[in-house]
């Protein structure tokens, strides 16, 4: 199945550019509201892109530009947590460097981390970002390596997004552009007048830095309350075959000002969501998307609407109790400024779980199964003061069906062109234990951040 969707694809992307090569000169999917580079402008309010490439372009004069940061995060527990003995959640100073060359149709981009963790006292070191990138016509571009990537038109919510996502930094205080976890993956964009498109190759599986326990706690479906680590949790992951890779594609384009998407994914739950009888182990189920999105302006501000079907090859059914059922996700959102320099936001999200009767009959027990509908409400609320050198802002959760909730409260303050610093929280809690925010009650957490960029 993935070798006919490559070869399709492939077909269309040298058909397509022949037509753009002769039709106009190329449009870089880097200059669409789409762009794996506008990461930190769409989806966190904190950092305006301070590490953008984009500048380096436009005003770089040596050929390797040197730039980075020192940053420091610390984030402290505001709520008694019985299975966990540290209060601290995070300790970690962190430097960066990173740089880009550019030439003729050839580029490298690489961003290089080192950090210390004071409550592991360890040291650590990867790779943010490293890979070649090259245009071997007008109408084709290929990234390969190490690369965070993102599409769909959620806010911190995602349909279609199946790249890896780093929960342990989200839910920890961290800058909320570490949620994006990077991929070891190849992406071909193709751009004609007739679509574009973009096919991204992980040839082995990424999958989310999850919750273990060693420093948030979490639900057990096996022992039917909060635990950590020791043990740590952990899972079977698929094979480093090219079979077991993941495929994603999409498709989209931009019409009398209003943006179509469409998008497929094969490849696996990026949580250990799975559990295996005979081995007794967990592990990744293999996973089927196929989904749809749209954006336009309406109304004085932006509209956006997203449909994803997931399906759980192994739920046959939902008769596997051991594995996720397939469901339908729906999302409706809306952006505007409200006054001047007050921009909100608000999205309802729900997911629908297919063959209910099924999955109630092979798992009764109620905190072990989704519901058949959840709905999800959020907002976000901005309000740049000071020429956006003082900004508050807040981003909220509330689940009406598993009535938990999730707020982040932030404050960011901008001294001179080179220190950030911010102080927030992560307020979670719920009626229920086992829901996705009532489960982190007691991972909730008041951070602060402070950042040198040079």
């Amino acid at each position: 199945m993935k070798r006919r969707y490559v070869l399709a694809v492939l077909v269309f992307l040298f058909a397509s550019a022949q037509v753009r090569s002769e039709a106009t000169p190329n449009t870089s999917l880097e200059q669409t509201p789409w762009s794996d580079s506008n990461w930190d402008t769409d989806w966190d309010s904190e950092n305006e892109n301070n590490d953008s490439w984009e500048a380096f372009e436009e005003n770089s004069a040596p050929a390797l530009p040197i730039s980075g940061f020192l940053e420091s995060t610390t984030s402290y527990r505001t709520k008694n947590n019985n299975v966990l003995a540290e209060n601290w959640v995070a300790q970690d100073f962190r430097g960066r460097i990173q740089t880009y060359y550019h030439a003729n149709q050839y580029h490298i981009s690489y961003k290089g981390e080192v950090y210390y963790d004071g409550i592991d006292h360890t040291w650590h070191a990867k790779n943010r970002e490293a890979y070649l990138g090259f245009s071997p016509t007008q109408a084709i571009d290929v990234r390969a390596g190490r690369q965070p990537l993102t599409w769909g038109t959620g806010d911190l919510v995602f349909l279609n997004d199946f790249f890896p996502k780093d929960w342990v930094a989200f839910f920890s205080g961290y800058d909320q552009q570490y949620l994006k976890a990077p991929s070891d993956a190849i992406k071909i964009s193709g751009y004609s007048d007739l679509l574009n498109i973009d096919v991204v190759w992980t040839p082995e599986f990424d999958p989310d830095n999850y919750i273990t326990g060693e420093k948030l706690s979490f639900y057990s479906t096996f022992a039917q309350t909060i635990v950590a680590a020791p043990p740590k949790l952990s899972a079977t992951q698929p094979g480093s075959s090219l079979s077991n890779g993941e495929l994603a594609i999409r498709a989209y384009k931009n019409a009398n000002g209003i943006e179509y998407a469409a998008y497929l994914y094969h490849g696996y739950f990026k949580t250990p969501e799975g559990f295996d009888t005979t081995t007794q182990q967990l592990y990744f189920p293999e996973l089927s998307s196929v989904g749809a999105s749209i954006r336009s302006a309406v109304l004085g501000g932006i509209g956006n609407a997203e449909y994803a079907y997931w399906h759980s090859k192994d739920s046959d059914s939902g008769n596997n109790a051991y594995t996720p059922p397939s469901q339908s996700r729906f999302l409706l959102g809306y952006e505007r400024e409200i006054v001047r320099n007050f921009t909100a936001s608000f999205q309802y999200y729900w997911e629908y779980t297919h063959d209910y009767e099924n999955v109630k009959s092979a798992q009764p027990v109620v905190s072990n199964r989704p519901r058949k509908v959840r709905q999800l409400l959020t907002g976000r609320f901005t309000l740049n003061t000071q020429k956006s050198n003082l900004v508050y802002s807040a981003f909220v959760f509330y689940s009406p069906s598993d009535r938990d909730y999730y707020v982040i409260p932030n404050v960011m303050y901008r001294l001179g062109d080179h220190w950030q610093f911010n102080a927030g929280a992560n307020l979670l809690g719920g009626q229920h234990p086992y829901t996705q925010f009532g489960q982190m009650e007691t991972n909730s957490n008041a951070y602060l951040r402070a950042k040198y960029l040079f």
